[in-house]
């Protein structure tokens, strides 16, 4: 092997090493990362569940001390053969279950035998059944609070049992009992990535959110043991099972890694548990948390991690290849050099002339661009001022004909009407003075301010500009108003300019046709006041319906293709829209629609 290889091969062996350290490591990390977070998460969730079972027992703890000071009770107790006492006993023990949500409610006496129930009413009532042998039964008997927890002999359902004695004349005569259902515990927990166990003081698993592993024990139960537990009745006769949790690590003493046996499955499944007592019920409380989530993530790391080392390895490479290319590209480069050089100083000259016609070249053609430009500067100024004079026309020919009424009522020495006419004239020259401030607003939203205007003056005004017009034409212009007055919220002017402008586009549809006739109907529907401008014109193309509000879009040769543009974005302007559409009997309508205003403010 030559010195090159041997290196080589070190090379390679060194960094494998370092890839497989680095992946240990980072695998290492993440495991630890994830327990600590699941440690965390475990231990928040197991002060929570421990709570709802103290919440629970603490519910019911106090209560048989309550119910024992009964004077029912006690008479019943001192005189257990009558009958009505009985009933009067288990009706109230009835009471009691229902008041406070108990499984079931009974009275002992000193020997156990159950002489009233909450369950009377039932299949298998505790009426007449003796439970001496139960725990909780000795304790109070002894003058203790018993607390035990069991199936129920008789229901067959677990419980949680709470008993206290009786007194009379310093004696205990007998005792009651309150058992309390856990079952709506299981429900209310499960459903989560963790599961919960509760055990009794044997170390039985009595709660739990996994049904699989209830009545299993989570350690070695010896003979004895198993006698006590057959003796008292505890789990009836439910055969009690290893679990088989194996601890893989301890992590602190309440915490460590176990394994189970997995369900459906060859291979156990890790959790990471963690496990609190609860000395006053002597339970104790685990929860387990499986790790697959852990290994998952820890698995992603490794991935993404081996990854971006092969990305890396594959950059490197990619890098190595681009050098040994360049080297050789440089190479070539100098050889071809001086070939280059002398077509180079050949080439110059021919480029130089070239660089100059390019010049000449652009030059022209931003002269060109210049001139097409103007041009088009020039034919929009001679369209905007055909679209100004359409603006004034009317109002100017509504000044000519208040001037000659003017003049003749002067003639005549009707002063009042003489000085009216003079009066719209100057209120129309106030407004061909308003119209030509706004035509900058034709192109963005109008800025002028709203105000709550009546909107049968508004037409009214706009009738009045357009009059002069339309008796040239011939075209009758008719107004249905509404039964009652329509208000809206509107810029004054600019909903007359586009009136104005809807009624001379259909003059301008109508033409010469005789007979022409404009209908201006103003409604209301629902939240919206409708002004249409009707017409009895050969009506809109429906290829061109679409495009009618475009800018620049006309079917007339002299038109500038602005108006229809300009009326709807100034109805946009007052929070409203512009349609059209063709009425059935032939004709266009241009619609108005605006918010409606209820009253004036």
């Amino acid at each position: 092997m030559t010195v090159a290889s041997r290196r080589k091969l070190i090379s390679i062996v060194t960094i494998s090493i370092a890839l497989w350290l680095l992946v240990w490591f980072s695998h290492t990390v993440s495991r630890q990362n994830g327990l600590e977070n699941l440690h965390t998460s475990n231990q928040q969730q197991l002060e929570q569940f421990i709570g709802h079972l103290d919440s629970k027992l603490a519910r019911f703890k106090f209560l048989p001390n309550l119910v024992a000071k009964n004077q029912l009770l006690v008479e019943l107790l001192n005189n257990p053969e009558s009958t009505p006492r009985v009933d009067l006993v288990n009706h109230f023990l009835e009471d009691i279950n229902t008041v406070t949500g108990a499984s079931d409610t009974y009275l002992m006496d000193a020997s156990g035998l159950t002489l009233a129930a909450s369950n009377w009413q039932s299949e298998r009532p505790f009426v007449g059944r003796n439970f001496s042998f139960r725990p909780y039964f000795t304790e109070a008997m002894s003058g203790k609070l018993g607390r035990y927890f069991a199936l129920g002999s008789t229901s067959g359902k677990r419980g949680y049992y709470f008993a206290y004695p009786i007194y009379y004349a310093a004696n205990i005569i007998g005792t009651i009992v309150i058992k309390m259902d856990l079952s709506n515990i299981e429900l209310r927990w499960s459903g989560r990535n963790s599961q919960f166990i509760v055990s009794d003081p044997d170390g039985i698993i009595f709660i739990t959110t996994d049904a699989n592993w209830l009545y299993k024990s989570i350690k070695t139960i010896t003979p004895q043991t198993r006698t006590k537990i057959s003796n008292s009745r505890r789990y009836g006769d439910t055969e009690i099972e290893l679990l088989g949790l194996n601890t893989q690590q301890e992590i602190s003493p309440i915490s460590s890694i176990v394994q189970l046996p997995a369900k459906n499955k060859a291979t156990n499944s890790e959790y990471l548990t963690l496990q609190q007592n609860m000395p006053e019920a002597g339970w104790s409380v685990m929860i387990l948390a499986p790790l697959d989530r852990v290994k998952q993530n820890s698995l992603n790391v490794v991935s993404v991690l081996l990854l971006v080392l092969l990305l890396l390895m594959l950059t490197g490479l990619l890098g190595w290849q681009r050098h040994k290319r360049r080297l050789e590209r440089d190479r070539f480069q100098l050889e071809a050099q001086k070939q280059l050089e002398q077509k180079v100083s050949v080439r110059t000259r021919d480029l130089t002339q070239e660089i100059e016609q390019h010049k000449q070249t652009e030059k022209v053609l931003r002269d060109t661009q210049g001139e097409l430009i103007q041009t088009a500067k020039l034919a929009v100024l001679g369209e905007l001022s055909a679209s100004i004079s359409h603006e004034l026309n009317n109002p100017l020919a509504a000044i000519r004909s208040y001037a000659d009424n003017a003049r003749q009522f002067l003639t005549l020495d009707k002063l009042d009407k003489a000085d009216e006419n003079l009066d719209r004239i100057a209120g129309l020259t106030e407004r061909m003075a308003k119209i030509s401030s706004q035509l900058k607003f034709f192109a963005r939203k109008s800025s002028g301010n709203l105000e709550v205007i009546k909107i049968k003056t508004v037409i009214q005004t706009a009738m009045d500009i357009v009059r002069p017009q339309s008796k040239r034409s011939h075209i009758t212009i008719n107004t249905l108003k509404p039964e009652s007055p329509l208000k809206a919220m509107v810029d004054n002017i600019q909903l007359e300019q586009v009136l104005i402008n809807l009624i001379n586009n259909a003059m301008n549809a109508i033409g010469d046709k005789p007979q022409g006739e404009i209908n201006i109907i103003s409604e209301q529907q629902k939240e919206w006041v409708m002004i249409h401008v009707d017409d009895n014109g050969p009506g809109i193309d429906e290829n061109h319906l679409g495009n009618i509000f475009d800018p620049f879009f006309t079917t007339r040769e002299s038109g500038l293709g602005l108006g229809l543009s300009i009326s709807g974005r100034i109805i946009d302007g007052m929070n409203g829209h512009l349609s059209a559409t063709n009425l059935p009997n032939g004709g266009a309508r241009l619609t108005i629609s605006l918010p409606v205003v209820e009253k004036l403010q």
